[in-house]
């Protein structure tokens, strides 16, 4: 292994420093209310100050660690979750009932309990007893919902079992529910800068390609104030439901969700017979920005608590971003943007990909991913000096093409890329 190497799994192993919420521009929204929690949990956990927060843009809003550390005793019982769920109550989250893995029967409604990872993927559901495997805690908080609440209905149980009180990370819990229903949500740091690249205007065509659950989606809407022509795509009914779902919840009314394989939007037919013309499959030239944010590993994503892909599907990935790219590049507009992301750190579905899109299509021009917040694409990899500096990649490492601050390397691991379309398609 490579000291490079080294260090990059040790940074995804960690968690992001960093709370970050999108907020919602078409709602108001009151930052006292967000003062006052973070005071009531100041008091709560005999903290001397609240963390800090601030504004990176408007729709931006980042919450810093606890300031010092909090020491809380622990508990007589734990709740036991599974590595996913363990991994977002790091980043904050509370726990939600399908991730509840083992939860004794003796435990009262409202009482502090630990929540413990299962970090070995040897535990069966429904355990009732303390579990003697591989487990790592991960935090503490109030107890919602009783055994038979989560495991005797039959049912997948759905809403917050566990409250989180405090993570082990000492990232400060905020609760989405003290905002109006769709006013602000957790969103990664790197996704809403994927949003500010995309730039979305008013009256504009604007596709995104595989849009679900649809914060990105939202995001754009709200950036050209509700006024563009937005389509969002998906392979699934559930997923663009999802997406119908966030689209209402925030108030955006000028988003159209398809459920269709994005790999099969171009149609090379003259003359397309459909009762919309936005229905897909689209001819050549129909859209003005495009967002790809293709389907990947997802071995950005932190911590990395347990991680089961596979040699076989991480090589996979590869060639459905391809076919993803070639239909984009197809029903881009001539002059018009497409934006490419990813929250993995792979090289060959980031730089590689971005190298194998410029000798495929000549008609593609990598343009700067603006605004520039991430560090430069890795050296050596297919780009030049100046491509890479085009790219952002997020990650832990330093380079002197440029400097990259703390907020930037203490998030997921993420890319991007733009390009403009100078001219046709040649086949």
């Amino acid at each position: 292994m490579t000291q490079n190497n080294y260090y990059l799994q040790k940074w995804l192993l960690e968690t992001p420093k960093y709370t970050v919420f999108r907020v919602n521009k078409l709602m108001d929204f009151d930052i006292e209310k967000l003062k006052n929690h973070l005071e009531e949990q100041r008091i709560e956990l005999k903290a001397s100050k609240i963390p800090k927060y601030y504004f990176l843009k408007p729709d931006c809003l980042i919450v810093e660690q606890w300031p010092f550390i909090i020491n809380i005793e622990k508990t007589r019982n734990e709740v036991l979750v599974d590595p996913l769920c363990a991994s977002a109550v790091l980043r904050g989250a509370h726990v939600y009932a399908p991730g509840v893995l083992g939860l004794p029967s003796n435990c009262v409604l409202n009482e502090r309990i630990d929540i413990y990872g299962a970090m070995d993927g040897k535990c069966r559901r429904g355990l009732k007893v303390k579990y003697d495997g591989d487990k790592k805690y991960v935090g503490t908080g109030y107890l919602k919902m009783l055994r038979y609440n989560i495991f005797d209905k039959g049912i997948q149980p759905s809403g917050i079992a566990v409250q989180t009180l405090l993570p082990a990370s000492m990232l400060p819990v905020i609760n989405e529910t003290i905002f109006p229903r769709g006013h602000v949500l957790l969103q990664n740091l790197p996704s809403i800068i994927a949003g500010w690249v995309v730039n979305a205007q008013p009256y504009e065509y604007i596709l995104d390609m595989c849009a679900a659950p649809g914060n990105k989606t939202t995001h754009l809407a709200e950036m050209s104030c509700n006024k563009a022509v937005i389509i969002a795509i998906d392979k699934t009914v559930q997923k663009t439901n999802k997406i119908q779902q966030s689209c209402n919840t925030q108030g955006v009314t000028c988003v159209k969700a398809y459920t269709f394989d994005s790999t099969k939007c171009y149609s090379n037919e003259d003359n397309i017979k459909k009762e919309n013309m936005m229905d897909p499959p689209y001819s050549s030239n129909m859209f003005n920005k495009i967002l790809l944010d293709a389907p990947c590993s997802g071995l950005g994503q932190r911590p990395q608590t347990n991680n089961k892909i596979t040699p076989k599907m991480l090589q996979s990935y590869k060639f459905v971003q391809r076919k993803l790219f070639d239909a984009a590049v197809k029903i881009l507009k001539v002059n018009g943007k497409l934006v490419y992301s990813t929250c993995t750190v792979t090289v060959d579905e980031n730089e590689g990909m971005v190298a194998w899109a410029l000798e495929k299509y000549p008609c593609l021009k990598l343009i700067p991913a603006e605004p520039l917040y991430g560090g430069p694409g890795l050296p050596d990899v297919g780009l030049s000096v100046t491509e890479r500096a085009m790219v952002q990649r997020f990650g832990p490492g330093d380079d002197h093409l440029r400097p990259v601050d703390d907020l930037y390397k203490n998030t997921i691991g993420f890319f991007i890329a733009a390009f403009i379309k100078t001219g046709d398609v040649t086949s």
